[in-house]
C-alpha cells in the first residue's frame, strides 16, 4: 500500500504540500487547447508524463485528474510507477518510457502495460510470453536520433529489426518515438527528420506504426510542426512552462509547500545560528523563527543563506545552514509574527508566491529537480474548489500496512 487517505482535514505534521486539482486540470486543458489550435485538421494525442510520482505531487490523485481531463496515455519511467497506477486505473493506457529489464518484461505484460524496446532480443522474450498466455504484448520502439541515451540506431539494420519485431507473434507495436536534445533548432530538426525518415522506411515495408512522437513540454511549445501523432507534456502540466519567448497562456501554479513557525527567538548582536554559524545576527540583533522543514523534505541545503520564504505577506530570508529536519529564517521585518504562523516555502498561495525559477536558481539546478525532490514524509493535501478533498500521508500508509 502506497497511498492512504487521512480522515481528518488536518495534515499529520506542520509541514505539508498543497496540490490544487483545479489548477492541474486547467493546465491540461490549456495544453489540449494549444494542440487543437495549432493542429486544426487533426487530433494530436496527449501522453501525460507522470514519472517521479507525478513530479512529486502524487501519481494516483494526479492521474485521476489528467485522465478525467482527457489524457490519452499515462507515461512513466519504470515498472513500479506503472504497476502502482494500473492498480487504480485498470483500463488506462500506460506506457513505460524507460528501460525495463528482461526479468520484468512479463510482469509488465501481465498488467497490460506498454514497454519501450530498442532490442530485438526483448521482443522475442515478449513474443514467447504471448505464446504462453495467449495475450498480446504492447510495445513502443525507441529510436536514438542523436540524444545518445536509449534507443536503436536509424540504419537499415534497425529498419529490418523493427520489421521483424512487428511481425513476431503476439507483438503489437503501438509506435516509434525519440527524444529531443533541445541543443539548437538545427540539431532538433535533424532529430525530427531522422525519426520521420526512419518511420517512413519502416512503413514502406508494410508495417503499421500507429503513433510517432518526439516532443516533451519544451518541444511541444517550441516546435508545433513536430507534434506528429502524440506529444508528451510533463513539467508544463505541473506549473513549469518552458522558459523563453514561446509559451502557453494561462498555465497555473498548482502547488504550495508550506510549514508553520515552531519557535521564535531573539538573537543578540553577533550570535550565530545552526551548524558552523554561517550567519550571525547584525549589530541591531535579529528575530529568528525556527521552521520544522529541512533537506529531508526537499527544502534544499543549497537554500542556506540564499532563499527566502513568505510570512504574513513579507519575504523572510533563510539564515544559517538548512538542516535535515529544520531551518531558520530572519523574521525581524515581519510585523506581528507569532509561533504557529503559516509559512510559504515554495509555490503560490493567495497573492503570495515563491517561484520555482527562484528556487532552482538558489539550488543551482533545474525546476524539475526541485519538484521531484519534495520528500516522501511531507503529507500531500489535495484541494478542489477551494476545499480539501484528501490528505495523503505516505509514511502513515507504510506503517499501517505493516510494511
Amino acid at each position: 500500500m502506497i497511498y492512504s487517505p487521512v480522515s481528518t482535514h488536518q495534515p499529520p505534521r506542520d509541514t505539508w504540500y498543497e496540490i490544487d486539482e483545479d489548477a492541474l486540470a486547467s493546465n491540461f486543458h490549456r495544453v489540449r487547447e494549444f494542440l487543437d489550435r495549432t493542429n486544426p485538421d487533426r487530433r494530436v494525442a496527449v501522453a501525460a508524463v507522470m514519472k517521479a510520482d507525478a513530479y512529486g505531487m502524487g501519481s494516483v490523485p494526479v492521474a485521476r485528474v489528467f485522465l478525467t481531463a482527457g489524457a490519452d496515455v499515462i507515461a512513466v519511467a519504470c515498472l513500479t510507477e506503472a504497476a502502482l497506477l494500473r492498480r487504480s486505473f485498470p483500463n488506462a493506457a500506460i506506457m513505460i518510457m524507460g528501460y525495463t529489464p528482461d526479468r520484468l518484461l512479463a510482469a509488465a505484460a501481465d498488467r497490460s502495460i506498454t514497454v519501450t524496446l530498442f532490442e530485438e532480443r526483448q521482443a522475442e522474450l515478449l513474443s514467447r510470453w504471448s505464446g504462453r498466455t495467449r495475450r498480446p504484448a504492447h510495445v513502443q520502439i525507441k529510436l536514438d536520433t542523436g540524444f545518445n541515451r536509449l534507443g536503436c540506431d536509424d540504419d537499415d539494420t534497425a529498419v529490418e529489426s523493427v520489421e521483424r519485431i512487428a511481425r513476431m507473434p503476439g507483438i503489437v507495436v503501438d509506435g516509434v518515438f525519440s527524444h529531443l536534445a533541445l541543443e539548437s533548432g538545427e540539431s532538433d530538426t535533424r532529430q525530427f527528420e531522422r525519426l520521420t525518415g526512419f518511420a517512413g522506411r519502416v512503413r514502406a515495408r508494410g508495417i503499421e506504426l500507429p503513433a510517432l512522437h518526439l516532443c516533451d513540454s519544451i518541444g511541444m511549445v517550441r516546435y508545433p510542426d513536430f507534434h506528429l501523432d502524440m506529444v508528451r507534456p510533463g513539467a508544463i502540466l505541473y506549473g513549469a512552462p518552458p522558459l523563453g519567448p514561446r509559451s502557453i497562456d494561462g498555465i497555473r501554479v498548482p502547488f504550495a509547500l508550506k510549514t508553520r513557525i515552531a519557535r521564535i527567538r531573539m538573537l543578540a548582536p553577533g550570535e550565530g545560528v545552526s551548524y558552523d554559524f554561517t550567519w550571525r545576527a547584525p549589530p541591531s540583533g535579529a528575530t529568528l523563527a525556527t521552521l520544522p522543514v529541512g533537506y529531508a523534505d526537499g527544502y534544499r541545503r543549497a537554500f542556506s543563506n540564499r532563499a527566502h520564504v513568505v510570512i504574513r505577506g513579507v519575504a523572510a530570508p533563510v539564515v544559517g545552514l538548512v538542516c535535515m529536519d529544520q531551518c531558520t529564517v530572519d523574521v525581524s521585518a515581519v510585523p506581528g509574527v507569532a509561533r504557529g504562523d503559516e509559512v510559504l516555502l515554495l509555490g503560490r498561495s493567495s497573492r503570495d508566491e515563491v517561484t520555482l525559477n527562484d528556487a532552482a536558481a538558489w539550488a543551482g539546478t533545474n525546476r524539475n529537480e526541485i519538484l521531484a525532490g519534495i520528500g516522501k514524509r511531507v503529507p500531500r493535501v489535495y484541494c478542489r474548489g477551494g476545499r480539501i478533498t484528501q490528505i495523503v500521508d505516505q509514511i502513515d500508509a507504510e506503517v499501517t500496512s505493516g510494511s
